[in-house]
Formats: structure tokens, sequence, C-alpha cells
């Protein structure tokens, strides 16, 4: 830990004497401006907007993709494999980094934010189904092949109808993701509340800032919870047929309806586009060239790509392993049944649902404020944000566990921090170990993206030749990110593996 806290220049001293500059705009943003409420709904429908279409299209878009990539069903081999590369890398570029090229392809609104989350659904969509799929059991597949049934039936009968409930918990699942993402997206201009968000920062009115960031969490809290509500519904739902006219029925309302329902879907998503035919062509006609240009990269920015890149990595590995250990605590004190009390419980997940609401790139900007520009401002704010996440989910875990592991141990006479201690602890460790490393994996993206303020590591350079329009010199910086991201990425799996 000191050599990581050497390497994100992390200084106590230089936080003690920032506190009293981030208390005192900590202050300001205690006193929320509430009639700026009624300018930011604009923003905030427009925000929500965004989220809804590109994760409706990402979804949809993901569903024949996936069966074209899944190992068990895949038509080609060696065409499945391009294509998981190909995705592999592209799911390494953050949203925020997607949505500043396609601004300067397409211009600034809300087009190239919707686009750039469309692309991220799309990504963590494909990795969702296909993982569901290479799930399926291969007797499963055989018993249906037996019988006579080619690829196409097996789909059909097999596959499809399974994937497709699945979707509406994966729309979720990613409407979550884009939600997150769509409040800064506005940050490069793609649009969204982002946009009034930066303003005020920039004008230094935290008044305004502190009523978005409210508006922001009951929003983020109201779909986390109608999420949540839908999820389980889904699981618990069973459709049973009294009779087989019953089941008729249920696949003619399948065959009129689904289709009516993606046109439908298809429509809203193409209505709020928001762009003209000639703009979008002249668009296409722009990103050719972008393209072409970031294919021939540019290796003169070596050594700014090896030192971002360790930047962005140390302000990571920093920040997984300090919101790990602070999450071990919490997650103790929050778990229902491992508490003090309830309301010690209650109380600590709405603070740590506000953690979460944060962006990074915005408690970043506190702590800006107060240690000023630096990998330390950005290893701070992701440690804060992670502490958050991991915290809810460790919480999860613990609520989750059996009660009679903690019973067997408290029967004994044992406290309640001592069943914890020797019980629950040592039986859910490798479950934390596996989520912390799922953690890094996120905050290795999340930390090339803080550069954008002045927070360390890659993003700074990044951003800074797509502004300039450097395109041969981001395809570099692009493809030497992705490799990072792959190689963390890789490990994470092997030593979770180990953990299993």
């Amino acid at each position: 830990m000191i050599f990581l806290g050497f390497k994100v220049e992390f200084d106590f001293v230089k936080l003690h004497k920032g506190i009293p500059s981030m208390f005192n705009l900590f202050q300001r943003m205690l006193r929320p401006n509430i009639s700026y409420g009624v300018e930011a709904f604009d923003k905030l429908i427009e925000t929500i907007q965004i989220a809804i279409v590109s994760s409706i299209l990402g979804v949809l878009v993901a569903l024949p993709f996936s069966l074209l990539i899944a190992d068990n069903i895949a038509p080609n081999r060696y065409a499945s494999a391009i294509l998981s590369g190909v995705f592999s890398f592209l799911r390494t570029i953050p949203s925020l980094i997607w949505a500043a090229i396609l601004v300067s392809i397409f211009s600034v609104g809300k087009f190239s934010g919707i686009v750039a989350l469309t692309i991220i659904a799309f990504l963590i969509s494909l990795k969702l189904f296909r993982e569901y799929i290479e799930g399926i059991k291969e007797n499963q597949l055989n018993s249906i092949k037996s019988v006579g049934a080619n690829s196409t039936q097996v789909l059909r009968y097999c596959v499809l109808p399974h994937i497709l409930e699945l979707s509406i918990s994966v729309f979720f699942i990613v409407l979550e993701t884009n939600i997150r993402g769509a409040t800064i997206l506005g940050l490069v201009g793609a649009g969204g509340i982002g946009q009034i968000m930066w303003r005020d920062l920039n004008h230094l009115r935290y008044d305004n800032l502190s009523t978005l960031i409210l508006i922001l969490f009951f929003t983020i809290l109201i779909i986390d919870l109608l999420s949540l509500f839908v999820r389980k519904y889904l699981i618990k739902k069973a459709i049973r047929f009294k009779s087989i006219d019953n089941y008729k029925k249920f696949q003619v309302f399948k065959i009129f309806y689904i289709p009516i329902l993606l046109i439908i879907l298809f429509l809203f998503a193409f209505k709020s586009l928001n762009i003209t035919y000639d703009r979008f062509i002249l668009g296409l006609g722009q990103g050719k060239d972008v393209i072409s240009r970031m294919i021939r990269i540019d290796p003169t920015c070596f050594p700014k790509l090896i030192e971002g890149i360790l930047e962005s990595f140390f302000i990571a590995v920093f920040a997984t392993i300090v919101g790990g250990l602070f999450a071990l605590v919490l997650s103790y004190l929050t778990a229902y049944n491992t508490s003090p009390s309830k309301g010690v419980s209650i109380f600590l997940k709405g603070v740590i649902n506000i953690l979460r609401t944060f962006p990074p790139i915005v408690t970043a900007i506190i702590f800006f404020r107060g240690v000023g520009p630096g990998p330390m401002a950005g290893a701070m704010a992701l440690s804060i944000y992670t502490t958050g996440v991991l915290t809810k989910m460790y919480s999860e875990v613990l609520e989750n566990e059996g009660k009679n592991i903690q019973d067997s141990i408290t029967t004994t006479g044992a406290t309640n921090l001592q069943s914890y201690r020797h019980g629950l602890l040592p039986h859910t460790f490798p479950t934390f170990i596996r989520l912390a490393l799922y953690r890094l994996e996120s905050n290795i993206r999340n930390s090339t993206i803080l550069g954008v303020i002045g927070a360390g590591g890659i993003g700074t350079t990044l951003v800074m030749n797509i502004t300039w329009r450097n395109w041969g010199k981001v395809g570099f910086l692009l493809l030497g990110i992705s490799i990072m991201i792959i190689i963390i990425d890789k490990l994470s799996q092997m030593a979770s593996n180990y953990y299993r």
C-alpha cells in the first residue's frame, strides 16, 4: 500500500490542508437550490430518454449477434472467434470516450450520447446473452437434435424462448448502467444532465450542483428499485397453462404482439435520435475518415501512453484495495443479519446508496478542489465509489448466506462479531475476493476517464488528442488501453477461478 500510495501521489499533509476547502465546498452543496429543479427537469428527461433508448437498441441488436458468437451454437467457429475478439476490444473503451469521439463526428447533442451508450448496452447485453447460451447443457441441445431437429429448429425451440425471457432482465441490468453513464456524457457535449452539471461546476454554482445530485440520486434509486422488483417478479413468475387451448392462445399472442411491440420500440428509438438525414450522412462520411486515420496509428506518443497507463493502473489498484478493505468493515455493519441493530443497517444502506450515486468523476472534482490536479484526486474519488459498490455487494452476500452458519457459532456463546469473524467471513471471503477482482476491471475503465477533469490517468492525454483531432495518436492510445484492460481482465479471471 505504501508503494501504491507513492505512485498515486498520496499525501496526508496535502489531504489535511485540503480538508477545509473540501468541507467548505461540501457545506455549499448542502444548501441546494430547489427551484433549480424545474430548469433541470428537461435535461433529466433527456438523460432518462438517452438511457432508455440506448438500452432498448443495445439489447435488440445484441440478440441476433449472441446467436453467432456463442461457442455451443455458433454456425462458424472461426467467424465466432473473430467477432468475439472485436467485441472484446470494443468493450474496453469507456462510454465517455465513445461519446467524445462521436461528438467529433456527429457534433454535440443527444444523438452522440445515444449511439455511445447503445454501443455499451450492446456489448454488455451480448456478454450476458452469450454466457447464458453457453450455459445451456449439452444434453438439452442433443435431446432436440436427436428427434431430427435442424439448427434453426434448435434455436427456435431450445434457445430463443429462454433468451427472450432473459432479455427483459438484461434490459434492466443495462438500464441501470446506462442511467449512470448518461449523467456524465454532457461533459463532452453528448446530451443529458451532465451538460448543465459541467456548466454549474465551471460557474461555481454548487447549490445548483447539489440539486442535480439529489435529482440523480432519487432517479437512480427509483430505477434500481423498479429493476429489482421486475427481476424478482420474473424469477418467481411461472406461466402455467390449464389447457391446450390456453397454451395455443398464448402462442398466437406471441406471434402477433411481439413483432408489434418490437416495431413500436424501434419507432420510439428512431424518433428520439434527433438528427437529420443530411447530418447523419455527413457524419458517416466523417466517421469513415476518422476510422481510417485511427487505423494508421501514430506511436510517437508512446512515452505518454506508458506513463498514463501506469498511472491509471495504480489509481485503479489503489482504489480497489482501499475500497475493498473499507467494505469488509462496512458490510458487517450494513448487512441485516450481522449489523448491531436494524437502525444502523438502514442508515448505512442509505449512505452506501448515496456513495454509489455520485459518479466518480464528480467526486474527483470535489477532491480536485482540496488536493489539486493529479492522480491523488482520482484515486480518492474512485476509492469512495468502490467502497460504496463493494459494500453493497458484500452485504448482499452476507444476507444471502445460510443463517445456520451464524447460528451454529452463536449457540456456543459467541458474540455476533465473533460469529462473523470465525464463521461468515472465512466462508464468504473467497466470494469477496472475486467481487473485488471484478471491481478492479471496472475501476481500470473508470480510471481511464478521470483525466477528463485532470484527475490523473491516461484520460488526459486521450481527450486532448480527441479534441485536437490527432486520430492516429487516439488510435494508438486506445489500442494501448485495450491491451492493458484485456491483460488485467485475463489475470483477474485466473485469480477469480483460483478462489472458487
